[in-house]
């Protein structure tokens, strides 16, 4: 028997400084590290272990959508836990990344992180990843300065002049219920941040709404605002005939509208299918 916790996916910043003698003139030197990236941490308990499974993503969509897999997938088969490796992550992850992303998105890339240890990265090069430093010291709990410097050290050396600051903001809280499931969601557009709440209810204790399928749906609703956000953006600039100096392309314009439309396909086929309940109100996706 397996059970998932809450699961929350933070978007975070980690800063590193290297301080040293600094003349009057001299302005404050550029960080030694910089580390971003949103972070699902999903606690797993068996009946005989608990396990801290992590996925990190470029972007929000990105990790909610690996985090789909990985439910699914140790829901499917407990003793995965023990040998996360095994299994073709690849293959699952290449199957959600969207004709949008693959075409518009080049550094688009996701990892999963089993008690601290890399089990998955998408990216192809040998490039080191600070944020799996992190991973490894965290071992899957919650990351804070003394751990970013930990990783720090691990990655420049000597830790004894480094100065952190880390920032950690909640962006989806997933609570699985005995007769539903609920997201708290905080937004972020622009400048502006909001928050609601979206549950799902299971038509029946034997017929549960699975796990896996309410997160991709929630995937849909924030992709559909990001969008949202990007043709709104595309609207002013093409009314101050500043698009000229983007290098968004009438190709991508288009890309984006039938992204658009897919996913509000996709959302409003899962509201006629389940009841969904918003509060306080369903926001205006499209």
């Amino acid at each position: 028997m397996i059970e998932f916790g809450t699961i929350t996916l933070y978007r975070e910043k980690s800063v590193v400084h290297r301080f040293g003698p600094l003349a009057a003139t001299e302005a404050e030197p550029a960080p030694e590290l910089v580390i971003t990236s949103n972070r699902v941490m999903i606690p797993i308990k068996t009946t005989v272990d608990n396990f801290n499974v992590v996925v990190r993503g470029q972007n929000v969509t990105g990790a909610m959508r690996m985090t789909s897999v990985v439910i699914d997938e140790f829901r499917r088969d407990e003793n995965l836990l023990y040998d996360p490796g095994a299994l073709d992550w690849e293959s699952f992850w290449q199957r959600k990344i969207s004709n949008y992303e693959r075409d518009y998105n080049d550094d688009y890339w996701v990892s999963l992180h089993v008690n601290g240890a890399l089990i998955y990265s998408s990216r192809d090069d040998d490039t080191p990843n600070p944020g799996f430093e992190l991973e490894r010291f965290a071992k899957g709990n919650e990351i804070n300065e003394d751990i970013v410097l930990q990783a720090a050290t691990k990655v420049l050396g000597n830790g004894d002049d480094l100065v952190v600051e880390h920032d950690s903001q909640t962006a989806f809280v997933f609570t699985p219920f005995s007769t539903y499931h609920r997201a708290a969601i905080l937004e972020r557009q622009g400048r502006r941040t909001g928050s609601y709440a979206v549950s799902v209810y299971h038509p029946a204790p034997t017929k549960p709404i699975r796990l896996s399928h309410f997160i991709n749906f929630c995937a849909d609703l924030n992709e559909s605002l990001t969008l949202k956000s990007f043709m709104e953006r595309v609207q002013d600039l093409i009314a101050t005939d500043k698009i000229g100096q983007t290098n968004i392309t009438p190709t991508q314009i288009q890309a984006a509208r039938n992204r658009r439309r897919e996913l509000q396909e996709s959302i409003e086929s899962f509201e006629r299918a389940n009841k969904v309940v918003y509060r306080p109100e369903r926001p205006n996706f499209f």
